[in-house]
């Protein structure tokens, strides 16, 4: 194999790593500082409401966001009641934090509302109602009903970091320079004639 393939080979291992630890187009917010038993994960589609393909509402929100509280896990984002309460689905968030939303999530399994004994939708709200931030389990009751024993109000929404590139991947770039650097050179550096 000539050094030239070489390099081009280690390049495309480097990418190729790279793309796999990267999730390109998902911008991920977590409920941080909250209550024990209460977590949440909102992915969205861009870096801000701002840029998002569609303007900054729930329709910006992808596959795999949550929210979890004592009672269980509500994993089914509900737009007909986003649409219904609030913001009816608007969204405002930059690259550190959600500013603002009201977001209603189905449980994929039915769980019993203790204060209304009704079933019980999640809700992840941010600048709403006087509402700085929380996660809320209530009921649909005439309105969206919560008895505030099962709700969170202590933690807020903020993005994750973009992780840095590994040195392991920088020490992989400079090897693979060094090799397209020997293979390109014209001079007798790498043994060639």
């Amino acid at each position: 194999m000539r050094i030239s393939s070489l390099a081009a080979f280690a390049i495309f291992i480097l990418f190729q790593v790279t793309l796999l630890g990267a999730q390109a187009g998902i911008y991920e917010y977590k409920w941080i500082g909250g209550q024990p038993g209460f977590s949440g994960q909102m992915l969205l589609d861009a870096p801000s409401s701002a840029s998002a393909p569609h303007g900054g509402t729930d329709a910006d929100v992808l596959p795999g966001s949550f929210v979890s509280t004592p009672l269980g896990t509500f994993s089914v984002l509900d737009k007909g009641l986003d649409a219904s309460f609030g913001t009816a689905g608007v969204m405002s968030w930059d690259a550190s934090q959600i500013s603002l939303m009201w977001l209603f999530f189905q449980p994929t399994t039915p769980i019993n509302n203790p204060a209304y004994g009704l079933p019980a939708i999640g809700s992840a709200q941010t600048g709403e109602l006087g509402v700085g931030n929380a996660i809320e389990v209530g009921s649909l009751v005439g309105g969206f009903g919560t008895g505030f024993a099962y709700d969170d109000f202590t933690g807020h929404w903020a993005a994750v970091p973009v992780p840095e590139p590994s040195a392991i991947s920088l020490i992989l770039l400079g090897a693979a320079a060094a090799l397209a650097r020997c293979g390109l050179s014209a001079n007798n550096f790498c043994g060639r004639k």
